[in-house]
């Protein structure tokens, strides 16, 4: 599993979501939705992916990136 973040901005229904494949890559796209209009005063969050599941159909099986 490739570990990735994607940017929320409080109080909005979240809109798209796109996967960033670097800190760098999230903490700009964090930046320029903050100055947006519309998003001023909002906090945006920066949500690092830290695992993963699914059902084969069974049993829930998980993956979490190694650091």
């Amino acid at each position: 599993m490739v570990r990735f973040w994607e940017c929320y901005v409080e109080g909005t229904g979240g809109g798209q979501h796109y996967k960033h494949y670097t800190l760098e890559e999230a903490q700009k796209e964090a930046e320029r939705l903050a100055r947006l209009f519309n998003v001023k005063g909002k906090t945006v969050y920066l949500f690092e992916c830290v695992g993963k599941c699914r059902i084969e159909p069974m049993p829930i099986k998980w993956e979490i990136p190694r650091e």
